[in-house]
């Protein structure tokens, strides 16, 4: 919270003893500046407890972020796993290309290979397109 120097309350006094004195004019500048300053007062008040209170929402909606997160991966966990375990392993991938240089000169042995890799998930094939 901003602290005031000035006291808006004694601001009040002081145009009322002003007006008194017959200076009417700067008796009300000095009452608007105690009002102006009480006005704002209320509002940095304001301003501070929505403040205070979007922190706290802000830390609610992330825990309930975090444990929704956490959520999602324990009911997507298994399945992801059982994906990764179905994926041919590098070895046999590895064996599949040995075995294709071993048959450099028939290049259709080659090509329906690679095709049965890209048709089974063994190799993806992604294209930029710039």
């Amino acid at each position: 919270m901003i602290e005031l120097k000035t006291n808006p309350d004694y601001l009040t006094r002081l145009a009322s003893d002003t007006i008194e004195a017959g200076r009417d004019q700067t008796g009300a500048d000095i009452n608007a500046a105690a009002h102006d300053i009480k006005n704002l007062r209320d509002y940095a008040e304001g301003l501070e407890r929505n403040t205070q209170q979007m922190s706290g929402e802000i830390q609610s909606i992330r825990t309930q972020r975090d444990e929704a997160a956490a959520a999602l991966l324990a009911i997507i966990r298994p399945e992801l796993e059982r994906m990764v375990q179905d994926l041919p392993a590098l070895s046999d991938l590895s064996d599949r290309l040995d075995h294709l240089e071993d048959n450099e000169g028939n290049a259709d042995t080659i090509r329906d290979e690679v095709r049965d890799m890209i048709r089974d998930g063994d190799i993806t094939v992604t294209v930029d397109v710039m």
